[in-house]
């Protein structure tokens, strides 16, 4: 989505066509739901959640499809291609009348307004949720999930942020994503709080969305 380069040449197409079919069987316009917030905020947990509870709604992982791709974890353009895959498989959802769910952290605005004007060209209603949450509730959650991680073997994309460099990074996207509301005043925010059990913090996406 927006990156033109030759291994995205095929998937660049398909974001290109514009339709008016972003309808839900209940007659309602389908919604391009994104869930932006801290890495470890718990993004996914409720994303996924949501699609659970409501047979309408898809779910598009970022870093679930870059994790397919053939030697992601040393290959830096498979952030790119992941994108443009993203991008294509919304575009189908939305296509066959299906409510899209994704959880990714941008601290930027650029790949957010893609993700707004594909909502718009194809039919659909954009979305926009922030997970605010603390500096020190960010940095602690990240480090325990990292931990969990590497305990347990797994390879996600969060691992290529060496030790030393956590506490800046989470820093920098805690900030990133308190400036963010002023650029983005409709986006809808959702308090996440040490105390707060998963399930009120779900209970408060569905109230920001409207349920």
């Amino acid at each position: 989505m927006g990156t033109r380069h030759s291994c995205q040449a095929k998937s660049a197409d398909p974001l290109a066509r514009n339709t008016t079919s972003a309808i839900r069987k209940d007659g309602d316009i389908a919604q391009l739901i994104l869930i932006n917030g801290p890495p470890a905020s718990g993004k996914s947990t409720l994303a996924r959640r949501y699609v659970d509870d409501h047979e309408s709604a898809a779910l598009v992982e970022f870093d679930a499809l870059r994790m397919t791709l053939p030697n992601w974890e040393k290959d830096e353009a498979t952030r790119l291609v992941a994108r443009e895959l993203a991008g294509a498989a919304i575009v189908e959802h939305l296509g066959a009348g299906r409510d899209v769910v994704t959880a990714q952290y941008f601290g930027r605005l650029g790949y957010i307004v893609l993700l707004e004007n594909v909502a718009r060209e194809h039919g659909a209603t954009f979305i926009e949720v922030i997970l605010a949450t603390s500096e020190a509730l960010a940095i602690d959650r990240f480090r325990s999930r990292r931990r969990e991680m590497i305990e347990s073997g797994v390879h996600h994309p969060e691992r290529d942020i060496a030790d030393a460099d956590v506490e800046a990074f989470i820093v920098d996207a805690v900030e990133r994503l308190t400036r963010l509301p002023t650029a983005r005043p409709q986006a809808r925010i959702v308090p996440v709080a040490l105390a707060a059990s998963k399930g009120e913090v779900y209970r408060r996406l569905l109230s920001v969305l409207g349920e």
